[in-house]
């Protein structure tokens, strides 16, 4: 295991041998590449055991096979640093060469300077805060794409658990790993945003991924330091009461708040969308898997005790609301699937707290409007795979045509994928396009001086107390007809 400084520790004839062919084996590190969020390491080794040449001795190959994963994990770590570094630096002087940061105003009568009232100047670039950013988390997933964006200065990482001693006194390596990159970078990690500078005279996005009982206290925390956007991730607080209020509180103090339902940025339900307004009386049916297995959800349920419409289907729900104006008081008929194969609910065990709770694994309902007679159908199962899709009917019932998330190929990249990397949860690798191409548009939106949520696919928290009430309704409707299955 390496030190960090490129030894070896361990102890006896091992660390001998290791240490004997480490030096060698770093020299003929012959490159490094970066491919996709990968850093590879290339070492010359052939079949008998050399080493850029040299030969080994058989009863220590082993020990040499150790020292090239050593190294190659040093240099691609230190490869990694550097990089990201370059990049944070060369962002840095771009942004001080923009010499002033405000429009002047005077007052006319007085000829007095107003910098109090002085309006942003147009800028390339804008400062993002990270609040809620543990291992494995939405929050530190957001984070790794928020880097490699252009024109994104990401400021500050706020994780008020890990980040704390009292709470937190021996966090997990991987976070500890992070905290010393992102150091490296020039961004502060704290836990707490009040040990912020406030955000003054600059744009500023505070991106809000904590727990979801957590949102409202750090929304209204960000606020009163002075954001002028966030980005609140779903469902965004534990009731619609609580997310009127957030909503109430960004509306008097001007900021804008755009919520995260990335599946309303996916171009196949965005093809889906387009093709079934564009045909009379078309139905539409969406249909989202997770890729779960069976034996690990009652972890899923433990991490989103919001429920599984909340937390998942939601996604489809924010679809039906923004794009075909659903709402749960315009609902003349709600009919769900009961039979197992499409809807089921189960009683799951939380370890930590010693309860047993039930929740919704996989649920199939259908919709029909009272005004305009819209009917749509959803479908949301948590083990029912990578590939999820979208399907438009004709109003007799006929496919149309059926849209998927994945193609063959790249369903088969994304589960190789999915079978290396243990750093980020699963989901999120899988739809990490739908993410990307939200902050794309909510960074867009934002730079140009918009500030409204007229783009599409981004959803106002308004819309959001929307998408709740409408999840709300679809939850008591599901468990009225659904049995719990133990």
């Amino acid at each position: 295991q390496a030190n960090g400084k490129g030894s070896i520790t361990g102890g006896g004839a091992w660390t001998w041998t290791v240490h004997t062919y480490l030096d060698e084996a770093m020299e003929n590190c012959t490159s490094t590449s970066i491919i996709g969020n990968k850093t590879i390491c290339y070492v010359n080794i052939n079949d008998s055991g050399c080493i850029g040449g040299s030969s080994l001795r058989h009863d220590t190959f082993i020990a040499a096979w150790a020292a090239v994963v050593t190294c190659a994990a040093i240099a691609a770590y230190n490869f990694y640093i550097d990089y990201k570094v370059s990049i944070m630096k060369r962002k840095k002087k771009e942004e001080e060469e923009e010499e002033d940061d405000h429009v002047v105003e005077i007052d006319r009568v007085t000829g007095v300077v107003l910098p109090s009232s002085s309006k942003l100047k147009e800028k390339t670039t804008l400062d993002v805060i990270i609040v809620g950013c543990g291992p494995k988390s939405v929050g530190w997933f957001h984070l790794m794409q928020f880097l490699d964006m252009p024109k994104i200065n990401v400021r500050a990482i706020v994780e008020p658990f890990y980040m704390d001693k009292t709470k937190c006194p021996h966090p997990p390596q991987s976070f500890v790993d992070l905290v010393v990159m992102v150091s490296e970078m020039g961004i502060r990690c704290v836990n707490h945003v009040t040990q912020l500078e406030l955000f003054q005279h600059r744009r500023t996005l505070c991106v809000i991924a904590g727990r979801t009982r957590d949102n409202p206290k750090l929304f209204r925390e960000c606020i009163g330091m002075g954001a002028s956007h966030i980005y609140l991730e779903v469902p965004g607080a534990s009731s619609i009461e609580q997310l009127r209020d957030m909503h109430s509180l960004a509306a008097t103090r001007g900021v804008s708040v755009y919520m995260g339902y990335q599946r309303l940025c996916a171009s196949y339900i965005e093809k889906a969308v387009s093709l079934s307004r564009s045909i009379p009386k078309s139905h539409v049916f969406l249909c989202h898997n997770e890729n779960h297995p069976s034996r690990e959800l009652h972890l899923v349920v433990n991490r989103h005790p919001e429920g599984m419409i909340r937390a998942m289907a939601s996604q489809e729900l924010a679809v039906l609301v923004t794009r075909f104006g659903v709402k749960a008081d315009d609902i003349e008929t709600f009919k769900v699937n009961t039979n197992r194969l499409f809807s089921e609910r189960q009683i799951f065990y939380d370890a930590s707290s010693g309860k047993e709770h039930s929740d919704i694994s996989r649920a199939a309902f259908k919709i029909t409007t009272k005004h305009g007679r819209r009917s749509v159908s959803v479908m949301a199962d948590r083990c029912g795979g990578l590939v999820s899709f979208a399907v438009v009917k004709s109003h007799t019932g006929k496919e149309l045509q059926r849209y998927q998330s994945h193609s063959e190929d790249e369903a088969s990249v994304a589960q190789n994928e999915l079978r290396e990397d243990n750093e980020i949860m699963h989901q999120f690798i899988i739809e990490r396009e739908e993410y990307l191409e939200l902050k794309k548009r909510v960074v867009k939106e934002i730079l140009s001086g918009n500030d409204n949520n007229k783009a599409l696919g981004l959803v106002s928290i308004e819309e959001g107390i929307e998408v709740m009430a409408l999840a709300d309704y679809c939850t008591v409707k599901i468990n009225d007809v659904l049995e719990v299955d133990s």
